[in-house]
């Protein structure tokens, strides 16, 4: 297969390598925004490849794209695996990571070190879309240490201050003990299958016909592992620290795209290797993702640190997507058998709807994320009782916080009020199963909930009348204002003419189940 399938990842690694060359032929002729433009160059390259890689996934007949290392291929080799949802995710990972170099053209220009940011910045996105094109669990776990090691570096990047290296820390304890877990999972999975291959893995657990206490086992020990990263409940406690400490454009990194990288290993492990049709693995799914969205909602409402309210928030919306899956995972378990048809109906909406809000959290929670960096940056404070009324102030960066809100509020026409109605009618789909009207009812009434704050948050930064660190903010400049126009646009657009996400995402979703 063509060696396109290794360029989005190549790109970036070989970027991130050059990166420190970049900035001393930049210093050398006395322009050192070289080394920024070409991270942004790198990552708009990256994109063109995802593009060029989408087109040939769509063309084939598989509707999938494999690359073996060579001598080295299936069980035991290294495998490279793009489907459309490795596309999908890619598309995402490389989105947010071009609109963070650009916003951090301005935003980190008083910082020192930057050609290791943007090289660990570059590596760390490199990390994702290596996890998603991944075929087998080795080179899953490979890019999954990249992403993460580079994770950890970023949120310490300002050194100089205490709370960045306590949060890095305590992210890389908790960070470091869900890999182990995971990789505790793969080594049984090993034992059991005798290969690592996601492929080889699913005929040989089918073939092995392990016990179900065994099966529960490995489901929780992989949930329990990747959901560290993904910032599920019980596991997430590592997220509101990470981001109050990190950098704003780290921290749209951090929630918009790094922790979908968990989700997406739980998604491509479990319907691949575990199936939906053998293992019910759909109830874990919704109990922790209803876990995981009660507990952040309850949370959020005790935060004075704008940056702390939205880190929960974002654990909040991981358990929709949590809970989107395990809806789609039940039907498949429960109805399959009886109704087929409604059963891939109901699994197709679930999961469409589940991947879809990927994309609306990745964008809306980057755009939120990039608009307190501006806040703060002018207001130099970090508490919600002090940036009262900055949006007046600041209208471009004030209004495109508000559309971000908005968005995550499931409001209509923004592109956030289709994933969840998706995911809500999926669930009243099995109307009939009392257990699925109550996880149904638990999502809309979190999302209601968690409207509520947004609502609030919004009035205190758009209404009222300025304080007195507010009253001396000014816009920031332009090109911290122009990926945020952009993400904005985004939630607006797509809310109105939702088809060609919906078409991705119904695209990806049936790759993850099967076609």
């Amino acid at each position: 297969m063509s060696l396109l399938v290794l360029m989005p990842v190549l790109t970036l690694l070989f970027a991130a390598i050059l990166t420190p060359l970049v900035t001393a032929l930049g210093k050398a002729v006395g322009f050192e925004k070289a080394r920024d433009l070409f991270s942004i160059g790198a990552f708009a390259a990256t994109l063109y490849y995802v593009f060029k890689l989408d087109l040939l996934v769509k063309a084939s007949e598989e509707g999938f794209a494999v690359y073996h290392l060579e001598a080295y291929g299936p069980p035991f080799g290294v495998t490279y695996f793009v489907d459309s949802l490795s596309v999908y995710m890619a598309y995402v990972y490389v989105g947010v990571g071009l609109m963070v170099a650009v916003y951090s053209l301005r935003y980190m220009e008083k910082d020192s070190g930057l050609d290791k940011y943007y090289a660990l910045l570059l590596a760390m996105v490199a990390g994702m879309i290596g996890v998603a094109f991944a075929g087998d669990f080795f080179n899953l776990f490979i890019f999954w240490e990249t992403m993460s090691l580079s994770a950890y570096v970023l949120v310490a990047f300002r050194k100089h201050r205490w709370e960045p290296i306590e949060a890095s820390f305590k992210y890389l304890v908790m960070s470091t003990f869900g890999s182990l877990l995971f990789l505790y999972a793969m080594s049984f999975l090993y034992g059991i299958t005798g290969t690592l291959n996601f492929e080889a893995l699913a005929q040989g657990l089918q073939e092995a016909g392990p016990s179900t206490l065994t099966m529960f086992f490995l489901v929780t020990m992989i949930v329990c592992g990747f959901g560290v990263t993904a910032s599920v409940v019980p596991f997430h406690t590592w997220l509101p620290d990470a981001h109050p400490a990190a950098p704003a454009s780290i921290s749209a990194m951090l929630s918009g795209v790094v922790i979908k990288v968990g989700v997406y290993a739980i998604y491509r492990v479990l319907f691949v290797a575990f199936t939906p049709l053998v293992f019910d693995f759909g109830t874990v799914l919704m109990l922790f993702g209803i876990l995981t969205m009660t507990v952040a909602n309850i949370m959020a409402l005790l935060q004075r640190d704008i940056k702390r309210l939205l880190a929960y928030s974002s654990i909040v919306n991981i358990g929709y997507i949590l809970t989107g899956a395990g809806i789609g995972a039940y039907a498949l378990t429960h109805y399959y058998s009886t109704a087929p048809e409604i059963a891939l109906v109901v699994a197709g909406l679930a999961i469409m709807g589940a991947l879809f809000h990927v994309f609306n959290h990745a964008v809306g929670k980057g755009l939120l994320f990039l608009c307190s960096g501006c806040f703060i940056h002018e207001a130099k404070t970090r508490d919600l009782a002090e940036l009262e009324g900055i949006g007046k102030k600041m209208p471009w960066t004030g209004a495109s916080f508000s559309v971000g809100l908005l968005t995550l509020a499931g409001v209509p026409p923004l592109s956030g009020f289709w994933s969840k109605l998706f995911i809500i009618l999926a669930g009243f789909n099995m109307a009939k199963d009392p257990f699925m009207v109550g996880v149904t009812i638990a999502v809309v009434v979190n999302s209601v909930f968690a409207a509520a704050y947004y609502l609030w948050v919004m009035q205190r930064v758009m209404f009222r009348k300025p304080k007195t660190r507010a009253e001396g903010a000014r816009e920031a400049p332009g090109t911290m204002v122009l990926p945020i126009v952009l993400l904005a646009a985004a939630c607006v657009v797509v809310g109105i003419w939702p088809d060609l996400v919906i078409q991705l995402a119904d695209s990806a979703a049936h790759a993850l189940i099967g076609g």
